[in-house]
């Protein structure tokens, strides 16, 4: 009996039922989905479901298909698919303000264009690609209306550009409007190298650099054409030094990238490649064709993407650098302006100074949590410095580190205590009418400038408070302007002010202490530490500014002491780290 029971045993195993549910026994084998492959059957827009093979609009799922003598046009913003392929003869093009994005795979081997207008374009992200396109990118024409413009497509000869749009450029002389940046030249003599009609630079017959800028200006406003292979891979470009680091680069993608990082909080230009900047000057430098300057992008600034091939200038490191556009940067903006800036509630002020001769200049103040009173990378943005500045204003960090500032930062929680060195550019006799445009500071706080030389404080706003002065001598550099956050002249505490008639910029990292203040005869600076001690004296000379070099300091508090003869003695707090 035992030995029949284990025969019957065995048996059972052998014919693998003991290891085997009854529920797996009948439940199917699972099938693998696959795409779908979806063709376009009559000449029409993507949106249109009666157009496709499918009966339905193309999803992220389905391989699409533009047969040879069919044209499709991209009508929608967010259109997917997994692949594309445009047969020989087939033909399709993005419209303006549209967008397509296909996960893998794009073969081109028919006619493939993307349009941009005066205020949009259209937008295309592959994963890889194959086979040419042609971007169309609106440049406005006519007076000084130049473009800063990268190839949004790898291949583009400059010798064909040239030879197709030369007659249409605007000229000078031998010269056409077609030209990079060479930061080894002298600025505003040497530093743009066009391309020339006579044959003694003519443009070369290789492709544009991918990842380069140059400047255009056309005759009259139209579109130009980029014709070649779509980057899909890190494009670098190297940040050269030559007698200055500026450097002309451009988004080399025909869909935009994101700049900043509330446009996108890692992948974006700016976090990439902040260690390849310029500590002082991590920030994208756009040329503005309306207003006919440079916009300023950095951390600090709104949400911001830049559209494809648009060229900007950056600062590199000393010594130079490479900078990288990441496949990750690209994204859909296309309905964006070339130069797209959104609004914020960061309380900000931008100071204008106008020279009553058609010219105004500006620099800009924000206040923000999480910042200090010296250098925060990424956050300020020093004053650009890739073409001649002439006229301008500009501001010093509170805690000075020896560079011009278009955009700088200041904590928030110091509106009453915070002082910021203006600084002025101008010419001898200029009349120079100084306003503000405050935005989101806090209730009843306003702002005023004070000008140390003729001892007077002034209210601005951008309506009718505004401050006039007359230059009796140059200016260049800071010294005499100063700006001020209160709430009224009386919380000010004018009087203080001008008993004194100074003000003190500590540098640390410079070892020195600015002095800025009419000291009518020589006079004295003096240091103590936090138990009184003193530590350091110095003489100041007669004048409107001194700087002086100090000794190497510990971090702490310490007091400083001027004595002028005719303005008596005035002590002030600084913080040394």
């Amino acid at each position: 009996m035992k030995n029949k029971i284990t025969f019957l045993v065995l048996l059972f195993v052998s014919f693998g039922f003991a290891q085997t549910k009854p529920n797996e026994v009948t439940k199917p084998n699972k099938t693998l989905k696959t795409n779908a492959t979806v063709t376009l059957l009559v000449d029409g827009n993507w949106s249109l479901g009666a157009n496709w093979s499918s009966g339905s609009v193309p999803t992220s799922g389905d391989d699409v298909i533009i047969p040879n003598g069919l044209t499709l046009f991209l009508n929608i913003t967010n259109a997917v698919a997994n692949s594309l392929t445009v047969d020989n003869g087939g033909v399709m093009q993005i419209s303006t303000g549209q967008a397509l994005t296909v996960t893998n795979g794009f073969v081109n081997n028919g006619t493939f264009t993307i349009k941009s207008n005066v205020s949009s374009s259209g937008s295309f992200i592959t994963g890889t690609s194959s086979g040419s396109i042609t971007y169309e990118r609106f440049l406005a024409g006519g007076v000084n209306k130049w473009h800063l413009v990268g190839a949004p497509v790898a291949g583009h000869t400059l010798s064909n550009f040239v030879g197709t749009y030369g007659a249409a450029m605007t000229q000078s002389g031998v010269k056409y409007s077609l030209a990079p940046y060479d930061n080894t030249g002298i600025i505003d003599v040497s530093t743009w190298k066009h391309y020339t009609i006579d044959g003694s630079n003519p443009a070369p017959a290789t492709a544009f650099v991918q990842g380069k800028g140059y400047e255009i200006l056309m005759n009259a406003s139209q579109t130009v054409n980029f014709t070649g292979t779509i980057p899909t891979a890190t494009v670098s470009i190297d940040l050269t030094e030559g007698l200055s680091t500026w450097n002309l680069i451009g988004n080399p993608y025909p869909s935009s990238i994101f700049a900043n990082m509330n446009a996108e909080a890692t992948n974006n230009f700016l976090t990439v490649n902040s260690a390849a900047l310029d500590p002082s000057f991590v920030a994208m430098y756009v040329w503005n064709p309306t207003n006919g300057s440079y916009d300023i992008v950095n951390q600090a600034s709104a949400s911001r993407s830049l559209a494809p091939g648009q060229g900007f200038f950056v600062k590199a490191v000393t010594g130079g650098s490479t900078a990288n556009f990441t496949p990750a940067m690209r994204t859909h903006q296309s309905a964006n302006l070339f130069q797209k800036v959104q609004t914020t509630g960061i309380p900000t002020i931008v100071l204008s100074a106008d020279n009553n001769n058609g010219v105004i200049t500006n620099t800009e103040i924000k206040y923000m949590g999480g910042t200090s009173l010296g250098l925060d990378a990424g956050f300020d943005a020093g004053r650009f410095g890739a073409v001649g500045s002439g006229f301008g204003i500009y501001t010093r960090l509170v805690e000075d580190n020896g560079v011009d500032f278009t955009l700088q930062v200041v904590p928030d929680n110091t509106y009453n205590t915070t002082i910021i060195p203006l600084g002025l550019d101008a010419t001898t006799g200029t009349q120079i009418t100084f306003k503000a445009n405050a935005t989101d500071l806090p209730l009843g706080k306003k702002v005023f400038i004070e000008d140390k030389l003729l001892n007077t404080f002034a209210e601005l706003n951008n309506t009718d408070k505004f401050y006039t002065a007359t230059l009796a001598s140059p200016s260049a550099g800071i010294g005499r302007f100063f700006i001020h956050t209160q709430d009224n002249l009386s919380t000010l505490g004018v009087s203080d002010f001008t008993k004194s008639k100074f003000t003190l910029v500590a540098s640390p990292t410079t070892n020195s202490i600015k002095v800025f203040g009419l000291i009518e005869q020589a006079g004295s600076l003096e240091i103590y530490d936090s138990l009184g001690r003193k530590i350091h004296t110095a003489k100041l000379q007669a004048g409107t500014s001194n700087e002086l070099q100090v000794p190497s300091m510990a971090t702490g508090v310490y007091f400083v002491k001027v004595k002028a003869a005719t303005s008596g003695t005035y002590t002030q707090k600084i913080v040394w780290y």
